[in-house]
């Protein structure tokens, strides 16, 4: 298994956690708006953050920038949380595509301009 794929792992149980303690305090199903807004908030601010990784890209010594290694605006991270939906949603080709490019970049990195790196 890759560091990417295990990055995301990582990333997946904390929001399920984080997403099933707030799902309990607000009273609502976690799979829902909830969760998406969890998972949404989680990697936009992380990956425009000074740190440029979520938590799990972190634990794997990778970070998010852009085509010319700058760090991600917090509206460019969200529309890379966006595209990821269309990465999973052509089952999971766009996430195979990383597989084929020369950067290893997904269909939601070709489409938003960033590149996962190795720090």
């Amino acid at each position: 298994m890759g560091p990417r794929a295990l990055a995301l792992i990582i990333d997946l149980v904390i929001i399920g956690a984080l997403t099933t303690l707030c799902a309990r305090i607000v009273g609502v199903d976690s799979h829902g708006w909830l969760g998406s807004l969890i998972s949404w908030l989680y990697f936009a601010t992380q990956e425009s953050s000074g740190w440029m990784a979520t938590v799990g890209k972190r634990a794997q010594g990778l970070s998010v920038e852009s085509l010319d290694g700058r760090q991600l605006s917090f509206a460019r991270a969200s529309a890379r949380w966006a595209a990821r939906l269309l990465s999973g949603g052509l089952l999971g080709l766009g996430y195979v595509l990383a597989m084929f490019t020369a950067r290893r970049q997904t269909l939601h990195d070709l489409l938003c301009g960033t590149i996962v790196v190795a720090r």
